[in-house]
């Protein structure tokens, strides 16, 4: 586990600092985030205290949530992003870290080598971006801000212009590696025709054309006090050629400058699958004003207007559509491989492609706050945090080459010394080659001490295997929750909306009142569209069914999870809930027995309305089960899935009846959340790792409580995006045994990545003290491996390890 960091944040709330509703809530809040150790909240100096993981949750998670209870932390942080371009060995990705790290200001800095990416977190205008890009180009590498939303036109001309540089700085690597190995050739034919002294200049070129970057990259690394590849390297072609082995040094440059040239061709085909995603959404957007239609530029889009999207065309914004039918390709945002109708009232993302209708689409979001924009952005702020076999790696590598690099200075010096003492005490000389050997024993064991391969074993498989699932629908926070998903051994489903579409229909209104069924519904719509719980569309649709029909003025609303809704209308008070909630207010629910029971009886859901403390009528909602459930719970008892049950609200029947349908273990019924904390915490006894599968609006506690939280229909919800683990982007509880399969082959690819790089070490350091390697076999031993796991890891790109069957 990493080292929790303490924090002290300023805050601002909405009500000001004496709310203690406020305070209250954000507390609970933060503690329900997993990576948050502890969470105080001072009202008085308007601040909160904050103990986190920062490899678990990051300040700009921490931001999102206290933003969503209502409180502010965003003047108090300052979040940078760059593009690491020309990064070539993931030392280079911990010295930069290091050296971001100490800057004044700084809270907090991942850089990831697998993702290529850095992220920063200071206090607020504590570091300018400049002075952050110039520390990090410090470095060998170019830094390039990453916009934190869909880009705008004129940073879209600045992507062309980098574009440029990238091919530039691509062609001069390539060129300046041809160059040295050129060299290197002519000096080695010139070495086999015995021209051993002209063959020093083309040898000399060789080391000094290939090896620069790594010089100048060795005294950034020396001045951060680190041993990486860099300084590493630098000595070993220092010392081979102080011993004139220049075709050694040589070859030891080449093969250094093409290992890096092809790893990082194969890392950049997983970055820009990230990168690609964005480059779905328009840079402009056609925008109806007044009898006027208009290219505008996206940012320049407001809230509230109309877009007309043409088939065949992008969807520039999230919004509604107003007018127009036609199928939309959803699959960058759910992984969906068919395209869902729209027509109006339905919801459409950026990003998304067009069929072959026109639609009208009333804009939603800002073009900085989309769907695909926020995807995009968690997906990044996912890879920049370690998993803990990353963790364990990472804290393996930083005691394994101090220990070789010591080894190797006994070897060198050890062995020819002992052997010189013991020649001259009986009067003998020892052989000069003696020296030059053990040196070359010590300069092999000096490369070997470079723990590159095993170093990305573990990041580069977690990056490929979240860009995977985000392309197929899934979006995972982190590498540590894709571990805890290969443990899971117990799932536990919500129903409405996780089991069940969440769609309910008004079937049936029983009257226990003289007041007409038609005035209970209008009623009972306008209190449930406060709620924005599922049951509100119901009664909305049953109002619009009913011509003429006036919802009432509302006031004074207020929700009981788990339970029901109060509120005022027309200055009476009104309960609407479950039979327990009525009770709860000592209403006399003796009337609606009979009705309760005979709904129950056929698996149907009952809300009984009360004026007061007396019930006025019962409402019959029918909730439609989703399609396939029962094969993927099925898959997932056959994957070794030892339990799976529903957690509902619902009465016994209605729970029964849906258990049973989807063929599930077992369900429990009539559950307030903190009723599902306890079960979870009792099941995690029984079967350890358990995961909760909830629609992420009521079941923000259990999602957290439970090891891995998921939460469905993230595309359409906000508090899925913010709360759960992994969010599924689509309604498909389908993907979830992909996502299990996902999670165990990672775990296998990285043992598999993690075994071939110690073994390779092991045999390679045995070989260099026993017998002596040369030079270029210890840097294609190390350079060969990480090339080796990271194609390895790419594996996991693959379509067949999402679809594969087992």
């Amino acid at each position: 586990m990493s080292a929790v960091q303490h924090l002290d944040l300023p805050l601002k709330f909405p009500s000001g600092p004496d709310c203690e509703r406020c305070v209250t809530r954000l507390q609970d809040g933060l503690m329900l985030v997993r990576g948050i150790q502890n969470a105080a909240v001072n009202n008085i100096r308007s601040s909160v205290s904050i103990s986190y993981d920062p490899d678990a949750v990051t300040l700009s998670r921490i931001e999102v949530e206290a933003e969503r209870i209502g409180a502010s932390l965003a003047d108090s942080i300052d979040h940078h992003s760059f593009d690491l371009r020309d990064m070539d060995c993931p030392d280079c990705a911990t010295s930069i870290e290091r050296s971001v790290g100490r800057l004044p200001g700084v809270i907090w800095c991942s850089a990831n080598f697998a993702a290529g990416q850095v992220h920063i977190e200071s206090e607020n205008g504590a570091l300018k971006a400049g002075e952050l890009k110039r520390t990090i180009e410090a470095h060998g590498v170019r830094a390039l801000p990453i916009a934190r939303s869909i880009e705008t036109p004129t940073s879209g001309a600045a992507e062309a212009k980098i574009t440029l540089g990238d091919r530039w700085a691509a062609n001069r690597r390539w060129f300046s590696t041809s160059l040295s190995v050129c060299l290197a050739v002519v000096g080695a034919v010139m070495t086999q025709q015995g021209a051993l002294q002209s063959a020093i200049a083309p040898l000399a070129g060789s080391i000094a054309v290939g090896g620069w970057s790594s010089l100048r990259a060795a005294l950034v690394a020396l001045r951060s006090r680190r041993l990486d590849m860099n300084v590493l390297m630098t000595l070993a072609v220092i010392g081979a050629m102080a011993i004139s082995e220049w075709m050694e040094a040589a070859t030891v440059v080449c093969l250094f400058g093409v290992g890096n040239l092809l790893q990082a061709n194969a890392m950049d085909r997983t970055r820009r699958s990230i990168r690609a995603l964005m480059d779905k959404a328009p840079r402009t957007a056609l925008v109806r004003r007044g009898t006027s239609e208009l290219e505008v530029p996206i940012e320049q889009v407001r809230l509230g207007e109309t877009l007309i999207v043409k088939p065949g065309g992008y969807v520039p914004m999230d919004g509604q559509v107003l007018v127009g039918a036609s199928h939309v390709d959803q699959a960058p945002i759910t992984g969906e491989s068919m395209p869902v109708e729209k027509t109006p009232g339905d919801q459409v993302f950026a990003g998304t492609l067009n069929g072959s209708g026109c639609l009208e689409i009333q804009v939603s979001r800002a073009f900085n706050d989309t769907t695909l924009a926020r995807i995009v952005q968690l997906v990044e702020e996912a890879q920049s945090q370690r998993a803990p076999a990353q963790q364990f790696v990472d804290r393996f590598a930083a005691r394994y080459t101090p220990i070789v690099v010591v080894a190797a200075v006994i070897v060198s010096v050890g062995p020819p010394a002992y052997l010189w003492l013991s020649n001259w005490m009986i009067g003998a000389s020892m052989l000069p080659w003696v020296w030059t050997d053990w040196l070359v024993r010590g300069l092999s064991l000096v490369l070997i001490a470079c723990p590159c391969a095993l170093v990305i074993s573990t990041p580069v498989a977690i990056v490929t295997a979240i860009g995977a699932a985000s392309r197929h629908g899934a979006l995972i926070k982190g590498g540590a929750h894709l571990e805890a998903l290969a443990d899971v051994r117990a799932i536990l489903y919500d129903k409405t909306g996780t089991l069940t579409s969440g769609k309910f229909e008004l079937h049936d209104v029983v009257a226990l009142d003289s007041m007409p069924a038609r005035r209970a519904i209008e009623i009972v719509a306008a209190i449930e569209a406060r709620s924005g719980h599922p049951l509100a569309t119901a009664f909305l649709k049953a109002v619009d069914r009913q011509n003429g029909s006036v919802l009432p003025s509302v006031s004074a609303f207020d929700s009981i999870p788990g339970l029901g809704v109060r509120a005022v209308v027309e200055g009476e008070t009104w309960h609407v809930g479950s039979a327990a909630y009525m009770r709860s207010i000592g209403a006399d629910t003796s009337s609606t027995r009979e009705t309760l029971d005979r709904v129950g009886a056929i698996g149907r859901t009952a809300i009984i309305a009360a004026r007061g403390t007396q019930p006025i009528a019962v409402f019959v909602l029918a909730d439609t089960p989703r399609e396939n459930i029962k094969e993927s719970v099925d898959e997932l008892r056959r994957m070794g899935i030892a339990y799976q049950a529903m957690l509902t609200g619902d009465n016994v029947h209605v729970a029964k009846s849906v258990a049973e349908q989807m063929g599930l273990d077992d369900y429990k019924a009539c559950l307030l959340p903190e009723h599902k904390l306890a079960l979870i915490k009792e099941f995690q006894k029984q079967y350890g790792a358990v995961a909760m599968v909830g629609d992420g609006v009521n079941d923000a506690p259990a999602l957290a409580t439970a090891n891995v939280g998921i939460a469905m229909g993230a595309a359409a919800t906000d508090t899925a995006m913010e709360t759960a683990d992994i969010a599924l982007m689509g309604d498909d509880l389908g993907r979830l045994p992909h996502l299990i399969r996902l999670s165990r082959r990672t775990r296998s690819i990285i043992r598999q990545n993690v075994f071939v790089s110690l073994g390779t070490k092991a045999g390679l350091l045995v070989a260099a003290i026993g017998v002596g390697i040369p030079l270029w076999l210890a840097v294609l031993g190390d350079v060969g491996v990480s090339l080796l796991v990271t194609l390895n890891a790419l594996r996991l790109r693959s379509n067949s390890v999402w679809a594969q069957n087992k």
